[in-house]
């Protein structure tokens, strides 16, 4: 599956912190575990940079048919019970409770600005290597969780997750990372 969707890097940032929740569910266990997590409300952030509109057409495929509720129920333990395309960003919210206080979130980005916001990202906080694609990194940060970005080719996958323990979101975000890769 191609997809073709470009927006300015640093709207993406902003929308990653955006969409971000604030508090922080390091030490809260897994959803499956705990049946829970920390509550949580959106965090502040710069003023939202505007992106172009996303259509079908540009995106050729909607940002939430990446991952089924499925597949990241059976990665991070607990069935989304809602799952929300942002229209006009180009990425998808997976929320792991009714309160929406635990999320995963998926954008699946490719061409020049792809590249830029592959780089950009690494100023929300202290990129750690990860061995996924062609390169890869992530970053956790208190208020946002563990955010996994990687590149493969022009594509460039990022994906969030804020919900459990630190470790268990960047194993998370990683196998998410991958079967998003594997189906590109």
């Amino acid at each position: 599956m191609t997809l073709r969707f470009r927006t300015s890097a640093a709207a993406l940032a902003t929308l990653l912190l955006l969409g971000a929740c604030s508090s922080s569910p390091s030490g809260a266990g897994t959803p499956a575990a705990q049946g829970s997590t920390a509550a949580s409300t959106p965090a502040a952030s710069a003023p939202a940079a505007s992106a172009p509109a996303a259509s079908e057409a540009a995106l050729g495929g909607e940002p939430c048919s990446f991952l089924t509720a499925e597949q990241v129920g059976a990665i991070v333990g607990t069935t989304p019970v809602e799952v929300t395309d942002r229209i006009g960003r180009g990425d998808c919210d997976y929320w792991l409770t009714a309160a929406k206080d635990s999320k995963v979130n998926v954008g699946v980005f490719t061409g020049a600005d792809a590249t830029s916001y592959f780089e950009q990202t690494k100023g929300i906080g202290t990129p750690e290597v990860v061995s996924v694609g062609d390169e890869a990194y992530s970053i956790f940060n208190e208020s946002i969780g563990t955010v996994v970005v990687a590149r493969k080719g022009d594509a460039v996958v990022a994906v969030q997750v804020f919900a459990g323990a630190a470790p268990d979101q960047l194993r998370q975000a990683t196998a998410l990372v991958e079967a998003i890769l594997a189906g590109l």
